[in-house]
C-alpha cells in the first residue's frame, strides 16, 4: 500500500527515468504491482499522473525556449511543429487510453502480464533505437507535416504501460534525421502538455483519488526535484550513451522477472 515514503520513492524513479527511454511509467508501475502489491489499473494512473512532477521540472529546466513555444500570438515553424504534433498525440492517445481503460474489468492485468507487456515493449523500443541513423542533420525548425504526424502518434502510444514517452519521441526524431541534442531538448519540451493531460484525467477519472491527493503532490515534488537534476546530466552523456542496449537490458530484466512471478 502506498504511504508517504513509497510515493517518496515512485517520485524517484519517475524523475530519473523519465527522460530516459525506458519508460519511467512502466518501471513505476513494476514497483508498485510487483513490490507494493497495488493493483495495476491504480498503479498505472498513479504512474502516469506523476508526471505532473517532470512536466514542472522542463518549465523550470527550460523556462525561455517553453515560454516561446507557449506563446501563440505568433507562429514560427518550431511553433507550428510543437502544436500540432501535441494536438495530434491528444488526439490519438485518447482511444488508446479508452481502450486501455476498458481492459481494466476484465482478468488481463495481473502482477505477471503486466510485467511481461512492459518488458516486451522495453525490447521493441530498443530495436526501434538500434536503427535509428547515425548521421543526423535537420533542425527542428525543418519539420514538415509527415514530421508532425508521425513524431504526434508515436508520442501518444506512450499511455501503454511500458512504452517510453522519450524513446518513442527521440527514436522518431532521430529516425525523420533531425539533430541528436536537439531532438533530445525538443523532447523534453514536448512532454508538457501530454503530461498535464496525463495529471488532469487521471485525477478526474482514474483511480488516483483513492490514495489521497496528498500522496500524489509528495510523489510529484520528488519526480519534479531528481527530474530537474537528470535532464542536465542526460544532455551531456546523450552523444555517447548506448540507449538501445540499456532500454533492451531493462526489457530482459521485466520479462526475467514475470517468468519468475509466474514460476513461484
Amino acid at each position: 500500500m502506498l504511504d508517504w515514503f513509497t510515493a517518496l520513492l515512485i517520485g524517484f524513479i519517475q524523475g530519473i527515468l523519465e527522460w530516459l527511454p525506458v519508460s519511467s511509467s512502466g518501471q513505476t508501475t513494476l514497483v508498485m504491482v510487483d513490490f507494493m502489491g497495488i493493483r495495476p489499473e491504480l498503479a498505472i494512473s498513479f504512474g502516469l499522473a506523476v508526471h505532473i512532477g517532470t512536466a514542472a521540472a522542463v518549465f523550470a529546466r527550460y523556462p525561455k525556449p517553453l515560454v516561446k513555444l507557449l506563446d501563440v500570438r505568433t507562429f514560427t515553424s518550431q511553433k507550428k511543429f510543437y502544436w500540432i504534433t501535441t494536438i495530434i498525440s491528444l488526439i490519438c492517445a485518447l482511444p488508446i487510453l479508452f481502450l486501455l481503460e476498458q481492459t481494466f474489468d476484465s482478468n488481463l492485468w495481473t502482477g505477471v502480464t503486466i510485467t511481461l507487456f512492459i518488458g516486451f515493449a522495453l525490447i521493441l523500443t530498443g530495436i526501434m533505437l538500434g536503427k535509428r541513423p547515425k548521421s543526423a542533420f535537420k533542425d527542428i525548425s525543418e519539420g514538415n507535416l509527415v514530421d508532425y504526424a508521425l513524431v504526434g502518434i508515436a508520442q501518444a502510444f506512450a499511455v501503454l504501460p511500458g512504452v517510453s514517452r522519450s524513446g518513442m519521441t527521440i527514436t522518431t526524431l532521430l529516425m525523420r534525421k533531425f539533430k541528436e541534442t536537439e531532438s533530445l531538448v525538443f523532447s523534453f519540451l514536448l512532454s508538457v502538455p501530454v503530461s498535464i493531460a496525463s495529471f488532469a484525467y487521471f485525477v478526474v477519472f482514474g483511480e488516483v483519488g483513492e490514495v489521497g491527493l496528498w500522496l500524489l503532490a509528495i510523489a510529484a515534488a520528488s519526480s519534479f526535484i531528481f527530474g530537474y537534476f537528470s535532464m542536465s546530466v542526460l544532455v551531456k552523456v546523450a552523444k555517447n550513451a548506448d540507449f538501445s542496449g540499456f532500454c533492451m537490458f531493462f526489457g530482459s530484466l521485466a520479462i526475467f522477472l514475470a517468468l519468475f512471478l509466474w514460476v513461484y
